[in-house]
Formats: structure tokens, sequence, C-alpha cells
């Protein structure tokens, strides 16, 4: 059975809905000969609302199970973050997909991290209400790091629910410091990924939730390529000394790498083998960022390179890792 834990997909009534209220911030537009369109990207791919091309192309490809989350620029961005309203739309909308879905869609309960004192009651709700074993979330709140004191009732409620908890990358780093170059999808998505992910780890969130089950998109940016570095921080005896880096964690910050999972989103074979090596196959699951180029929307970059693993791993990173994780997901 494989299962695909990284994947975007959006109703053409949410679409619609949203497009039609300017006061919900989405950024989707209805074209006048009817197609749709994201501001300032231009047309949106077809398989992002099209419930049977997708499921078609899911069972052409052998996926048996997609996680499906809103696009993660409806999400947050560096100028906004959504708020229990168009939350408990977003999560209405994906259930609904999911229903629709003959079996082959899972849903992520979205997070309004823009109210966070309710944000744990919608966690709640949404999973009991509509049956949702993961929740996916942003490396920031419109820039506001996750590991703030306003955040705590967040994670201590996905913790304890045991959820499968994706986080996604948004746009918090300003298009205007990236240029004109697509910057903000190939350098700053893994870089606030890393930024996140550093800061859950710095800050002693990770270590005071063992039983937090958190993927990190894109392969975790480039937190595998600095595990090295960070520990020189924690080490660090004279004038580069921080006692921020020793103050909230026991041990040196790379043991905490094996707390996250990890998505197989990282655009290069060798890059996939060395996170493998690093973090373990038990660590790392099966994901495409369907249906964005950007991405490995076909698994064409993944899966010849998993093929090449033992069995028993490559196991355990189409699906097995993902099924144990969703089998344990309390019902709220």
């Amino acid at each position: 059975m494989i299962v695909d834990v990284h994947a975007h997909a959006a109703s053409e009534d949410f679409i619609r809905e949203t497009a039609a209220r300017p006061s919900y911030g989405m950024p989707y537009e209805v074209r006048a000969d009817g197609s749709y369109a994201t501001r300032g990207y231009g047309e949106m791919d077809r398989l992002m609302w099209d419930l049977d091309g997708r499921l078609e192309n899911l069972h052409r490809r052998g996926i048996d199970l997609q996680l499906i989350s809103p696009s993660p620029r409806t999400i947050s961005d560096h100028e906004h973050i959504i708020g229990i309203e168009i939350a408990r739309l977003m999560n209405r909308e994906t259930a609904n997909l999911v229903k629709r879905g003959g079996g082959r869609l899972g849903g992520m309960a979205v997070v309004p991290l823009g109210e966070p004192d309710k944000a744990a009651d919608e966690i709640r709700r949404a999973v009991g209400e509509h049956g949702f074993q993961g929740a996916c979330i942003p490396t920031s709140a419109a820039g506001r790091p996750l590991d703030l004191p306003a955040f705590a009732s967040v994670w201590d409620t996905l913790a304890e629910l045991g959820l499968l908890v994706f986080m996604h990358a948004t746009t918090a780093i300003t298009r205007e410091s990236l240029g004109q170059y697509t910057l903000n999808t190939v350098i700053a998505w893994p870089t606030e990924v890393t930024i996140a992910a550093v800061r859950l780890i710095f800050s002693g969130v990770i270590e005071r939730h063992p039983e937090l089950r958190l993927v990190l998109s894109h392969g975790g940016g480039t937190l595998p390529y600095l595990a090295g570095r960070l520990d020189l921080a924690y080490h660090a005896p004279k004038y580069e000394a921080n006692p921020a880096c020793r103050a909230n964690i026991t041990k040196p910050p790379s043991h905490y790498l094996t707390q996250f999972y990890y998505d197989t989103v990282v655009a290069s074979p060798a890059s996939l083998r060395f996170l493998i090596d690093l973090v373990g196959a038990d660590r790392v699951m099966f994901g495409t960022d369907f249906p964005y180029e950007i991405g490995d929307a076909n698994g064409a970059i993944a899966l010849p390179m998993l093929q090449q693993l033992p069995p028993a791993q490559r196991e355990k990173i189409l699906g097995q890792n993902a099924r144990e994780v969703l089998r344990h997901a309390r019902s709220g």
C-alpha cells in the first residue's frame, strides 16, 4: 500500500465561494471563461480541483491513499494567517473531497493559527466531526514563530491526539527579497521549514513532546545537512556561546532529528539517499507535492531511487510509516 503524505487540493465550491468574497483573503479568482487562477501565479493546474482527474491519476500511479491539504498560500504568507472562520470552511471542504474520494483520499485538519486561543478546539472539532487523522500546519503564523508561548496549546493538542502533523512552508519571506526567479518556492520554502524545525528544537517543544508525530515538508529543507552546525552552536564554549542554545534542551540538537518525520520531496536522488542514511528509513514518508510541478508530482524522482533500497526499507517509506502513525491517531 503506497501512501502519499504531501499533496494539495481545493474543491470547486471552495474556490468559487472564496473568490466571490474578497474578505476571506484567499488568492483564488474565477476568470470570465470559467477557468480558475491563483492571483499572482496564473491559471491553476486542473488536477488541483478536478477530483475525477485526481482519482484517475492515483489509480494509474498505484497510489492507494493520498493525504490532502489546501494550498499553503491559502493558509499563511507574510501578510495573512487564517482564523477560525476560514479554517472551518477549509476543513468542511476537505472532508467533502474525502467523502467523494472512494477511500483514496485522507484529510488533514487546518489549524487556525490566526486565533491561537481557538485553534486547539478547532483541531478537536475537525478530528471528531470529520474523522481526520492528520493536521497540516504552516512553518509560521504570518512570520510569527510557532515556538512562542501563544501556540503552546496547539502543540499540546496535536501531540495528545497523536495526529500525523504535516508542516509545510508558506511565504513569510517577502517575495520582493527573492526577486523574479521563483526563489520563494525553490529556496525560501525549504529555508522556512528549516527555521521552523530548528526553533522547535532549541525552544524545547520537540523534547517536551516526544509523542508528537511531525512530518517536515521538502525533506526537512536544509535541516538534515545542518545537523553538525547546530551541534556546534550547542557546544560552543567561548565567545560564540549562546546560552539560549542550551537552555531548553538536554541533548545536542542533532539528537532530535529522529523525532521528526520527513517527506521525500527533495528533488534529488542523492539528497534523498543522504536523508535516509542520516535519519533512517523509519523516519521518512513518501510524498509528491501533487499536483505542483516544482515538486515530484508523479514520483519520478523519488521512486526510482526507492526501488534501489532493501524491500523492508522501501515498504516503510512508501506507506508503512504513514499507516502506523495514522493508526494511532485519536478521535479528539
